[in-house]
């Protein structure tokens, strides 16, 4: 009720109390005792006025909250309907926490730009480094450096300004601290195997807002490895060839079986040479390779430029090696099997293709 309307009741109240008194003669004494009578009914009247205006106010029907429950696994899987954020744990353990879907993102390796477009969020990224050449679409893409450490422009990353920039976890960090300091939100990613590939093709999914599309990829790239188990299940133990894979020619490197090339060499059945490795890339000497002697030798198309097949034979001493001898030397595609992500599939087939060629087609074999 607004104060004025309370107002007008008190006085009407009591012009009528003083009209039925005041109109006849008075002796002091009730004088003093009609005039006391005014005054309380006066007050009462307005301090009823007041409470009523309060109530239409703030008197609500009090609510009530239902008991929380106790169990914190559970609490702890549901969000509230109105918490929309994005919450997610990156390679380096660290929850990130994100309002919205990003729509200006920088990626820092080629492997997380096709990720990304496999995923249908290509339009999203607004910069990339040079070697992100796979879509065709990534070649539009404006350029943050080299993708390395000290190849990557932060002046560039600034100017993009991006709400999501996309690291590697094991190189980048400095870079992730520096620009985290300029309340840039990172996410570090690093997978080096497959299961850890479709792990963080879901992360991407939920970050990007294209979860449904990633659930996609992730069965077919599943359904992918399958099939390609099963085309060397026939394969013996006794019958696996043993394999040398090149990943580097200077300094000479390789694949330990913690590394995701050495697992696809565990998935196509071929005996890495260097399976007792505990590092990833090691670095190895030639003789070495030379005394392990395998019947296979795999490496990629470019070391930064392309690699010349006939050059294996001209090393100190490889002319003797099974694989030489026997022209089973063969390049498999630099940017499928260099690249943990959504190609790397089809890197394995090709290298089953020249190792296993009786199970399916032919490889790049020497000339």
């Amino acid at each position: 009720m607004p104060s004025w309307v309370g107002a007008v009741v008190a006085a009407n109240y009591s012009k009528a109390i003083w009209h039925r008194f005041g109109t006849v003669t008075m002796s002091p004494r009730f004088y003093i005792l009609a005039t006391a009578c005014f005054r309380r009914s006066l007050c009462i009247c307005i301090g009823l006025c007041l409470f009523v205006q309060g109530c239409g106010r703030n008197c609500e029907p009090p609510s009530f909250s239902p008991i929380p429950n106790s169990d914190p696994s559970e609490v702890s899987s549901k969000e509230s309907p109105k918490d929309r954020s994005i919450r997610v744990i990156d390679r380096l353990k660290r929850e990130i926490i994100l309002s919205s879907p990003p729509q200006r993102i920088v990626s820092l390796t080629p492997a997380t730009t096709e990720l990304l477009f496999a995923i249908g969020a290509g339009p999203q990224i607004v910069g990339a480094t040079k070697h992100c050449n796979y879509p065709a679409e990534a070649l539009h893409i404006p350029r943050i450096g080299t993708g390395t450490l000290d190849g990557t422009s932060r002046e560039t990353i600034l100017a993009s300004r991006p709400d999501l920039v996309l690291c590697k976890a094991d190189t980048h960090k400095p870079l992730i601290e520096t620009l985290e300091r300029m309340g840039i939100q990172t996410i570090a990613l690093d997978s080096e195997t497959l299961d850890e590939l479709f792990a963080e093709t879901k992360l991407l999914g939920r970050v990007t807002g294209h979860e449904a599309e990633s659930e996609a990829l992730v069965q077919e790239l599943n359904q992918h490895r399958e099939r390609l188990i099963s085309r060397v299940a026939s394969i013996e133990p006794d019958q696996q060839r043993t394999v040398f894979y090149e990943v580097w020619d200077d300094p000479l490197m390789t694949v330990g079986p913690k590394s995701f090339i050495g697992e696809l060499l565990t998935l196509g059945k071929m005996k890495n040479i260097f399976f007792d490795s505990e590092v990833g890339y090691p670095r190895i000497s030639a003789e070495v390779v030379v005394a392990r002697n395998p019947e296979v030798i795999l490496a990629p198309t470019s070391h930064m430029k392309q690699v010349d097949l006939s050059r294996f034979a001209t090393r100190p001493g490889w002319s003797n090696i099974q694989a030489i001898v026997q022209r089973q030397v063969y390049l498999v595609d630099g940017d499928r099997v260099s690249r943990c992500g959504p190609r790397l599939l089809d890197a394995l087939e090709q290298m089953i293709d020249c190792v296993y060629p009786e199970t399916k087609g032919q490889g790049m074999k020497l000339p």
